[in-house]
């Protein structure tokens, strides 16, 4: 899970409309809340991920829901109201149901940077406190096989690459590789690794603390500093990742 920033809601979204579909979803229930302006921008705000357990809800098996932060049962008012919709996989609003946060708080990444109530170890989700022991409870953030296995696929992956990058580095600093192509081939190769740790990436908070965690990475780091080969968009990278990667506990 990462912060997300709230858009503005749709120009579609007028106050005139609000009104009526809150009233609409009063008198028959009805799923006044499943139009496409509301999809497509909520969308857009989580870059085509669940808000919370950060899998891509663009494909069919894990299609988009509009997840209402406080529940509509409890909260009418609410119920197209922007600052409570979240996009949300099927699996994570199944979870949460009709689960009131303001008996028990849990993280709205919106309105909270989940980094300061979650850490990670072994590919799972770890609670620092109250708010992050109830969201990963309430919305089963270590299902084994559709959410660990999923982080620690990618956070391999992502290793694999790195000792790939390292061990070129290595041989470019012996002689054995040398010359622009190869100096190209290690920085665009570094520079692809922090990409996949970017906000719009499926599991960037994974990839994120699996890199910048990794004591690899840091010595990568040093010898593109030595050869010069650091430069302003690796720094810019390295410090969106920073901005997401969660704690090791």
């Amino acid at each position: 899970m990462i912060k997300l920033e709230r858009v503005p809601k749709p120009q579609e979204l007028t106050d005139e409309i609000v009104k009526e579909l809150i009233h609409r979803y009063k008198q028959d229930g009805s799923n006044v809340w499943n139009k496409n302006y509301i999809k497509r921008d909520l969308l857009g705000m989580s870059n085509n991920k669940c808000s919370y357990c950060e899998c891509l809800v663009n494909e069919e098996s894990k299609y988009m829901e509009v997840e209402h932060f406080y529940p509509k049962k409890d909260y009418p008012d609410l119920v197209v109201e922007w600052e409570n919709l979240l996009p949300s996989c099927k699996r994570c609003n199944g979870n949460k149901l009709d689960y009131d946060p303001k008996s028990e708080p849990i993280i709205n990444p919106c309105d909270t940077n989940p980094k300061e109530h979650l850490g990670m170890r072994l590919y799972r989700l770890l609670g620092k406190d109250d708010i992050g022991n109830n969201t990963i409870d309430i919305l089963y953030l270590n299902e084994m096989d559709r959410l660990v296995l999923p982080r620690f696929l990618i956070g391999n992956q992502v290793q694999e690459s790195l000792e790939d990058i390292l061990n070129k580095i290595k041989m470019y600093q012996q002689g054995v590789l040398q010359g622009t192509r190869n100096r190209n081939i290690i920085v665009n190769g570094f520079k692809n690794l922090l990409r996949q740790g970017l906000p719009e990436k499926e599991y960037s908070a994974t990839v994120s603390t699996v890199l910048l965690n990794d004591q690899k990475y840091s010595e990568g780091k040093d010898n593109l500093i030595q050869l010069g080969f650091w430069d302003d968009e690796l720094n810019s990278l390295e410090i969106s990742l920073f901005s997401i990667k969660l704690d090791t506990l």
